[in-house]
């Protein structure tokens, strides 16, 4: 069900024609500050405390949609796990975390940033934003974005090695739309398992921890101009799926288990969604 303070689209069109300008400023206020900030503290303490610059950006992109009217919805499933996690008990934790989410626009990406960030996630995004974007693209050198060419397979696949190579090390968890691209209308593309297969390679025992996005795309409907007011995005946390039974059910075999795995998590999605898969 979608979720607006005014249901009527014409009025909630209107009235966004008050609250964008105001979103937009913000948007562009927030990342042009913080890039030169990002740069300084990476430059003077660290990798650590550039991520931390990092989830306070987002957290304030994330309230800037309230100039809006427009809020976020979290809502966890009574089996799924808690969110945020503690320090302590990530670092802990024996097997990566990946965060499989279905994607419906750039507005998906700050809340997720801000509400996930005790599990010192890795962003799998599209190497398009790595370019020519204050902050954002600063963050894909210095902050570890895994930069995707979506027209380029053979590179993603690489990437996506690289990056299982790297969290088997560091212990890190991974943020990840398989869909490859957003879906403009709120329907749900295949997930492709190909880049979890190569995440595997290196991290077999998984956990995958589907996170369903509705009405994220309707922000975007008309190209911004304006944002619909009022709207509501939600964030569904579901339960996690484990790697350990469906490696042993295809006797070891990544490839297979991994088609297996991205399959069940979207379909946790959909079902969630009550979407039908294109």
């Amino acid at each position: 069900m979608t979720t607006r303070i005014f249901s009527n689209s014409k009025t909630s069109r209107l009235l966004g024609w008050l609250g964008t300008p105001l979103y937009l400023l913000a948007f562009g206020v927030i990342v042009l500050v913080f890039d030169p900030c990002l740069r300084l503290i990476h430059l003077v303490f660290g990798y650590e405390a550039h991520q931390k610059g990092i989830h306070l950006m987002n957290r304030l992109l994330y309230g800037a949609l309230w100039l809006n009217a427009c809020r976020i919805s979290w809502n966890r499933h009574p089996h799924a796990l808690s969110i945020p996690a503690s320090t302590s008990g990530t670092a802990q934790h024996p097997m990566t975390r990946i965060f499989i989410a279905n994607h419906q626009s750039l507005n998906d990406i700050p809340p997720l940033i801000w509400k996930l960030r005790s599990f010192r996630l890795v962003l799998v995004s599209k190497a398009e934003l790595s370019q020519g974007i204050p902050s954002v693209s600063y963050n894909f050198k210095a902050g570890g974005v895994i930069a995707i060419q979506r027209q380029n397979p053979q590179q993603s696949l690489e990437a996506m090695r690289k990056l299982g190579e790297r969290i088997a090390r560091s212990g890190e968890n991974v943020l990840y739309f398989p869909e490859g691209t957003r879906a403009r209308d709120g329907k749900s593309a295949v997930f492709r398992s190909g880049g979890l297969e190569q995440l595997m390679q290196s991290n077999p025992q998984v956990e995958l921890v589907p996170v369903a996005i509705r009405d994220s795309w309707r922000l975007a409907q008309w190209n911004f101009l304006p944002i619909p007011f009022g709207q509501t995005i939600r964030f569904d946390i579901l339960p996690s799926i484990l790697s350990n039974d469906v490696l042993q059910q295809c006797d070891g075999h990544v490839g297979k288990a991994a088609r297996l795995l991205m399959q069940s998590a979207q379909e946790a999605i959909v079902q969630q969604l009550n979407l039908e898969i294109l």
